[in-house]
């Protein structure tokens, strides 16, 4: 916001100089058109809770574009023009005004002023910063469905067979992965699994015994606090209720605490989210084991709920009676994480269930 700030009173003179300079009144209008997108997509994404997911798909899509496309020619556009540059090049040029000797220009000896020189010194500095940082975003929108995923991390044994024919078609978008700490890897001697707390009887699972768990399917979003989401994804796992009523719930409990593996992440759910029918302990996607770094061999899934609810490499839930600060509400997020709506989603149902 700041360049357009101090732009504007000097604007209505600046257009006046570029009134017959049609090529700079395009390069302006198009800086103007580059940070207006930046203003206004990020305005959105700063208040992201206040907009359908799929707003901020776009807005996030759209800020990326003015980011790695636009900002590096707004910053040569800056340098370039500045003040400092025009001195140093017109300098230069006054001082040895008088002093060349004439030169004949030729195929083999072509001149190269020294203001055009660092002008393009300064176009491949930041093309050598910006263009791996640009290729690294364009590549999940080019190759992004095609590439392949990660190797689990982990090493579960054995892999469960999906228990449903429910197809989704191929989820759309990607994830992006993120986590607090260094992503724990699980093997059938150190993973467990417990339901424990305010329960009529404590639960708890090996590998071995968890997978062989009735299982239900389900087709549903994924939606970040920060902006991107993932659609029609198909989950297969345990029902979170279905665990809950399987310990037992003790009258006095309210709240629903999540541990996850790494040791560091908890989170929380109210009781009557947690009884939820598409609050699920996933174990597949798309018929796979579900990544290391996508929180598997187990992760939660809140499909209403936005992301830092559903805790990454899930090994506890606890029933307690007092509420739950969690990790990213002890820094800021709300204990309220409902999605806003969910528009722009290509089933008139978002989840749909194998009973």
């Amino acid at each position: 916001m700041l360049p357009i700030f101090f732009y504007i009173p000097k604007m209505q003179k600046h257009l006046i100089t570029l009134r017959k300079r049609k090529p700079n009144r395009i390069n302006l209008f198009g800086i103007l058109v580059i940070l207006l997108a930046l203003i206004f997509s990020g305005l959105i994404l700063t208040f992201q809770r206040q907009f359908p997911p799929i707003i901020n798909t776009y807005a996030l899509f759209i800020h990326d574009l003015a980011t790695w496309i636009g900002l590096p020619y707004v910053i040569y556009h800056s340098i370039t023009r500045s003040q400092f540059f025009i001195r140093l090049t017109t300098k230069t040029k006054q001082n040895h005004r008088d002093k060349l000797e004439p030169t004949v220009i030729d195929a083999y000896n072509p001149l190269l002023r020294r203001r055009t020189f660092l002008k393009r010194l300064t176009g491949l500095i930041i093309a050598i910063v910006t263009v791996p940082l640009f290729g690294k975003w364009i590549n999940k929108y080019l190759f992004g469905e095609n590439q392949p995923e990660m190797a689990s991390g982990n090493t579960m044994s054995p892999v469960p067979t999906p228990q449903t024919t429910l197809s989704s078609g191929g989820k759309q978008g990607d994830f992006r992965y993120y986590t607090v700490t260094e992503m724990p890897t699980f093997t059938n001697q150190n993973w467990s699994f417990t339901v424990d707390g305010l329960v009529n009887q404590r639960l708890s699972f090996k590998w071995e015994d968890f997978i062989k768990l009735k299982r239900t399917a389900q087709i549903s979003n994924f939606h970040c606090v920060t902006g991107w989401s993932v659609y029609e994804i198909l989950w297969e796992g345990i029902r979170l209720k279905d665990l809950l009523e399987m310990a037992g719930v003790n009258n006095r409990a309210n709240y629903v605490k999540l541990h996850s593996g790494d040791g560091v992440y908890t989170d929380s759910l109210t009781l009557s989210e947690a009884m939820m029918d598409d609050m699920m302990v996933a174990i597949l996607i798309d018929g796979e084991l579900i990544t290391q770094q996508n929180g598997g061999p187990v992760r939660l899934i809140t499909p209403k709920l936005y992301a830092y609810k559903s805790v990454k490499w899930l090994t506890r839930v606890e029933l307690i009676e007092d509420e739950h600060i969690g990790y990213w509400e002890e820094r800021g997020y709300p204990q309220n994480a409902w999605v806003k709506g969910d528009s722009g989603v290509a089933l008139p149902d978002i989840t749909k269930r194998l009973s």
